[in-house]
């Protein structure tokens, strides 16, 4: 019997579908105006909008965008997510994004830019928004 609950312990709670949480590693919270030009450039201007402002993921420059893949994860009882499973598909290395970090989540040169809020496209002054970056391994 110890057996048994010893397997079904380490099936729930031992293995993990990512390799990293991002809320493990090294982190910065950034104003926009500190924000490299080319992120501050797409989010004052994204190349198409109506599309853009749907995009849960943003990889700067586009040429890169063949490296990095979202994936929803859901829970294993129900329709709901229960996060998001962020791939760097040239490293082999999976990140996990927790559920309630807003979108869109932007890659720039090894490193992941979050807003602290949702509809940034959409609420006003962009330079009220508060950017974390973490640096992707």
């Amino acid at each position: 019997m110890k057996m048994i609950l010893t397997i079904f312990l380490f099936t729930l709670f031992g293995c993990k579908d990512y390799d990293f949480n991002i809320s493990k590693l090294k982190k910065e919270d950034l104003n926009f105006n500190s924000l490299p030009i080319e992120i501050k450039q797409y989010l004052l201007n994204p190349p198409d909008y109506r599309n853009d402002i749907k995009k849960m993921l943003v990889v700067l420059p586009n040429s890169e965008m063949n490296n990095y893949r979202l994936e929803t994860v859901k829970t294993i009882v129900g329709p709901w997510v229960d996060y998001e499973k962020l791939l760097d598909v040239k490293k082999k290395i999976s990140y996990r994004i927790s559920q309630g970090i807003p979108s869109p989540y932007i890659i720039y040169k090894a490193h992941l830019y979050t807003p602290n809020r949702y509809n940034i496209y959409t609420v006003g002054d962009m330079e009220d928004v508060i950017f974390t970056s973490y640096t992707l391994r």
